[in-house]
């Protein structure tokens, strides 16, 4: 039992230091393909959608996808937003 144990921890830490463990920002990718993002952006950009989908409704994941297509597609990476609300900080 000690010996799988002292092997898990061995193993994790040689993970953990060659960098798979935890993905940099650099690799991180909003969506897989242009294909995939432009899909996406159809959808949540359509208003016909709103009635069945509350996401469509409130415009933000069409505002997401957009910024999809650009990483996707065009190779542009742009910072999430911030999102704050005054109700749940309560300064309404």
């Amino acid at each position: 039992m000690k010996k799988t144990i002292w092997m898990f921890c061995a193993f994790f830490g040689i993970l953990l230091s060659s960098g798979y463990g935890l993905a940099s920002d650099e690799t991180k990718t909003r969506v897989g393909t242009c294909e995939d993002a432009r899909s996406q952006q159809e959808y949540f950009c359509d208003m016909t959608n709103a009635a069945n989908d509350s996401m469509v409704a409130l415009g933000t994941a069409c505002r997401n996808a957009k910024i999809n297509v650009k990483e996707a597609c065009e190779g542009v990476v742009l910072p999430d937003a911030t999102y704050e609300s005054c109700a749940m900080e309560q300064k309404c």
